[in-house]
């Protein structure tokens, strides 16, 4: 019965996408895949062209953590939309599941530090400030195989993979770069780091930058 529930709220979903998201039937749909409908379903939603249904589909998606992995090539594309709700789900399903087999996918979640939307850098910041150690390795790789045009990140996300092992120092001189990008990465690995060395915190709050006063 609930997983027939489930593809009902599905048809109501495709009939009025807005209406639906309006009147907060999302929640109801996520309940239906904890109780048992096929993740599989949300394929066909995650690609849709209707921006309401991508929204919806996704945040169900985000809201399954890792029982959302059948489903995260759907969702890699929509870091992308044009929508920015739809980005932040994608994201954090992303975070979530790349993860072995499929860790080189985290990637696209490190690209968004450099999103024109101030709410979706911090974004990608805590989910890096979480991300497994294989996340952030992969990604090292990937820009360094990209070349020369990536070589901040590939040299940002260094620090960030040398974990305990880094310099303070360096970290410092990263929070206080007169390059956005590089502060961003310095304030994650400063948070990444917090334990070992809390004094790199204070190096935060005491920066004029707004992401990293905000993050």
């Amino acid at each position: 019965m609930q997983i027939d529930d489930g593809h009902l709220l599905i048809e109501d979903l495709l009939k009025d996408p807005r209406k639906f998201d309006e009147d907060g039937c999302a929640y109801t749909l996520l309940q239906k895949y904890f109780s048992g409908l096929p993740v599989d379903t949300l394929r066909p939603l995650l690609r849709s062209e209707n921006v309401d249904v991508q929204r919806v589909a996704s945040f169900v998606a985000s809201e399954l953590g890792n029982k959302a992995s059948g489903v995260l090539d759907d969702a890699v594309p929509l870091v992308d939309s044009s929508d920015a709700h739809v980005q932040w789900y994608a994201m954090e399903v992303v975070a979530v599941c790349a993860k072995g087999n499929h860790v080189e996918k985290f990637v696209c979640v490190v690209g968004m530090l450099e999103s024109a939307n101030g709410a979706l850098r911090r974004l990608a910041m805590r989910l890096m400030m979480n991300a497994d150690l294989s996340q952030l390795s992969e990604s090292q790789r990937i820009f360094e195989r990209r070349g020369e045009s990536c070589g901040t990140h590939e040299q940002a996300l260094r620090a960030l993979v040398a974990g305990e092992q880094a310099d303070p120092a360096v970290i410092v001189s990263m929070l206080r770069h007169n390059d956005a990008l590089v502060r961003r990465y310095g304030a994650i690995a400063a948070r990444r780091l917090s334990q070992k060395y809390p004094e790199l915190s204070s190096q935060i709050e005491s920066s004029d930058d707004p992401d990293l006063l905000k993050f």
